[in-house]
């Protein structure tokens, strides 16, 4: 099992040395803590995520692909636990997914229309993601976090643009 705390902390709700000091250092946050605990408990331990991203309202989180289904859970009941705990909306997302379906999960329920290869000046290499501009009023968060979140999770250089 792949969580930020260790069993021992999971079982007993204390943490110990090391799991404290990953929280003091920032390495976790507390959010990552509370999706731990409410994972170790609905999935018996069975359930594992590498990291979650606070993004104001919602919150990304990140596993395996084969976790994916197990996070969301049968008829998103484990989502829907972990997004009343924290009180945000949760995304899942696979992680080393390619670029496409990164952001198609980031962007929700926001449409893209296209991405493209740009190639700037100093032929530097960038991805244009295009958002249809009549859902810009429901794109989850700002669009430089969502770049930057997106670039973090691809080691892509992205931009996002609204499209007409």
């Amino acid at each position: 099992m792949d969580l930020p705390i260790c069993d021992v902390c999971l079982q007993s709700g204390m943490l110990c040395k090391g799991c404290e000091n990953k929280l003091k250092t920032g390495e976790i946050s507390q959010m990552e803590l509370d999706i731990a605990k409410i994972l170790y408990n609905l999935g018996d331990g069975q359930i594992s995520f590498k990291k979650a991203i606070d993004m104001g309202n919602v919150a990304i989180i990140i596993t395996e692909k084969d976790q994916v289904g197990k996070v969301i859970g049968k008829g998103g009941n484990v989502v829907r636990a972990i997004s009343k705990e924290i009180g945000k909306n949760v995304r899942v997302i696979g992680a080393e997914s390619d670029l496409k379906s990164v952001a198609k999960d980031i962007l929700a329920p926001a449409r893209i229309s296209g991405i493209n290869l740009v190639y700037g000046i100093d032929g530097e290499q960038k991805f244009k993601i295009r958002v249809l501009k009549e859902d810009a009023s429901i794109i989850p968060s700002n669009l430089d976090k969502l770049n930057e979140i997106i670039e973090s999770l691809t080691g892509e250089k992205t931009k996002i643009v609204l499209d007409d």
